[in-house]
């Protein structure tokens, strides 16, 4: 048997500081009052403490601080607001990637990000007042559709027709007004032509003023029929004034057609 500093080892060779720190830890229990095979099992203890990889304790010291904060914050901010706090650096990220300058164009990233709306659609009121489904555009891509970067703008994209792309686009002219244009674009994104198939206004008839509103029918092969309704300040009721119907041809541009009845 070799004894190594004050603790007797069998065929082992442990560094002294250890041995050292071992006895140490021995006198200290002895001075208790407790036994000496309680003390060569304390001793034998810290010798396998030392020898844990000190890489994990130094891990299971940065979680325990970790969860230290995490309690002691939780008292300050409700789940709801970290929650809150979340989903402002998520819209932030996804905005900023969308203008991130890159290879690609950034429109087509934002195009793909649309929701789909399916066609046949028709005009309702609850969908011009509340425009679900359709997102806002970002002022930065108002030019790629003739607009100023002042206008507030909403989109929603529509399935594809003879290679062309199609959106709605909404023209918010104040908080209770909108206008709707169903678009064409090309295989690049590009905007090819532009319909309105939604819009009120005031409007003078021969002197007489009064509210115009047009509504809408769209296939699903793209056949739109806008029907036009005057209403003058004297009437009790809207008249129908007009209806045409209009179709995407070859160049993606939407032209007049007679209707049959």
């Amino acid at each position: 048997m070799e004894q190594t500093g004050r603790c007797r080892l069998r065929g082992s060779k442990v560094p002294a500081l250890w041995v050292e720190g071992a006895g140490f830890v021995g006198r200290r229990y002895l001075a208790l009052g407790i036994k000496k095979k309680q003390v060569f099992f304390c001793s034998s203890l810290v010798f396998r403490t030392f020898a844990v990889d000190m890489k994990k304790i130094t891990y299971i010291i940065v979680i325990l601080a970790a969860l230290s904060l995490t309690f002691s914050c939780g008292n300050r901010k409700s789940a709801a607001d970290y929650e809150g706090m979340l989903d402002s650096i998520r819209k932030a990220e996804v905005e900023k990637e969308l203008l991130k300058p890159s290879g690609g164009d950034p429109v087509i990233a934002f195009f793909d990000s649309l929701a789909m709306k399916s066609v046949p659609m028709k005009y309702s009121p609850e969908f011009v007042e509340y425009l679900p489904q359709m997102q806002k555009v970002p002022a930065a891509y108002n030019s790629r559709f003739d607009y100023e970067s002042n206008v507030d703008l909403y989109a929603v994209k529509l399935p594809s027709y003879q290679n062309y792309h199609l959106m709605l686009l909404g023209e918010k002219l104040d908080s209770t007004n909108v206008s709707l244009y169903l678009c064409t674009m090309n295989r690049d994104y590009v905007l090819v032509d532009r319909l309105c198939i939604y819009e009120q206004k005031i409007e003078d008839r021969n002197g007489r003023l009064g509210l115009m509103r047009q509504e809408y029918y769209v296939t699903s092969q793209y056949e739109v029929t806008l029907v036009s309704y005057f209403r003058g300040e004297d009437d009790d009721t809207e008249s129908e004034e007009a209806a045409c119907r209009y179709v995407i041809n070859k160049e993606g541009n939407f032209e007049e057609v007679i209707i049959e009845l």
